[in-house]
């Protein structure tokens, strides 16, 4: 049965290419859009181009003009030493523990 269907659609597939072939003004129709539609797609393809390239030139023009700020300044450390000071006190030394999670529908005893 799909061999049948398939011979069914390539002789209309067929069908078609012969009536478009036929009429000269139809292909002279059809090439035209097909160009119309060449042409917007590379219209669009210009466009995101040209505003890539602006967004290039914008960063490269905030690079310059701030480039005195660059490199980033020191990091302050300290308040983050302390953090670590103050927290090892309630970490446990043997981090390989399994802490309860008081489910107890998982084990009924």
């Amino acid at each position: 049965m799909r061999g049948i269907q398939a011979s069914t659609r390539w002789n209309d597939m067929e069908a078609y290419v012969e009536q478009i072939l036929s009429h000269p003004l139809l292909i002279l129709f059809l090439s035209l859009v097909c160009m119309l539609l060449l042409f917007a797609v590379l219209k669009g393809l210009v466009k995101l181009m040209i505003v890539a390239c602006g967004l290039v030139a914008l960063y490269f023009g905030y690079l310059h003009f701030f480039a005195e700020s660059y490199p980033l300044p020191e990091i302050d450390f300290s308040p983050v030493i302390e953090w670590k000071d103050q927290i090892e006190e309630v970490l446990p030394y043997d981090l390989n523990v399994t802490f309860s999670d008081r489910n107890e529908t998982a084990d009924p005893e």
